[in-house]
């Protein structure tokens, strides 16, 4: 059974961009330098407790070298974590 936080759009995004930091072979703190983000707003997205600004899930998407098939998923997950986030 799924619970309510599984479902969350911010959790979603946030294992996905997890996903794409560990494909890329990249540390929290070298993503967050390599997309000109703080430390603690990529470890906020990735736990799922923020939803990125359209602004930050570009830094992140360029920062990780997605081509574009993978970038328009993650922009769309970005955009429903924003949206969700939103009050």
């Amino acid at each position: 059974m799924e619970t309510r936080r599984e479902n969350d759009p911010r959790e979603t995004f946030g294992r996905a961009l997890r996903a794409h930091r560990r494909t890329a072979r990249l540390t929290q703190e070298e993503l967050a330098a390599k997309a000109g983000v703080g430390i603690r707003t990529l470890s906020d997205l990735e736990r799922g407790v923020a939803g990125p600004r359209p602004a930050t899930a570009a830094l992140l998407c360029t920062a990780l070298g997605l081509g574009r098939p993978a970038a328009e998923g993650f922009h769309a997950l970005a955009g429903a974590s924003w949206r969700s986030a939103r009050p």
